[in-house]
């Protein structure tokens, strides 16, 4: 997908982000990057209710308290009801990397970039 983002939201939790990793089966020979959870479409009154809807449909679990930071970057810690009810999809990995393990990891351009600036973010 070469579209912009509108939203891209930085999941934190205890001095770690959490980051999605999608195939499209699993015999999927290609190497898909890990990526920060994006919305492309919003058709929500906000980007936060769009980020939001889109958490739950991916994750099912309800975050609130999700923050602007600039441009399109949002933020939210998670808390440990989140983590423990998270749910995960056919073909889907959801993790959580420290920093360190992060600057490893073959990730989504606008990720990588919008981890690099705001790492400090995740180790709060």
């Amino acid at each position: 997908m070469n579209e912009s983002p509108l939203g891209i939201i930085l999941l934190t939790y205890k001095n770690k982000v959490l980051l999605m990793h999608k195939q499209d089966g699993v015999l999927d020979a290609v190497d898909h990057p890990w990526s920060l959870i994006k919305v492309f479409k919003n058709n929500s009154n906000s980007v936060e209710k769009a980020l939001a809807k889109l958490i739950y449909k991916e994750m099912e679990i309800t975050v609130e308290n999700i923050e602007f930071i600039e441009k399109n970057y949002y933020h939210a810690r998670l808390t440990d009801k989140n983590v423990n009810n998270i749910k995960r999809s056919e073909h889907q990995l959801l993790d959580f990397f420290s920093v360190k393990e992060v600057s490893k990891l073959f990730l989504t351009k606008d990720s990588a970039e919008f981890i690099s600036s705001y790492k400090h973010l995740i180790t709060l």
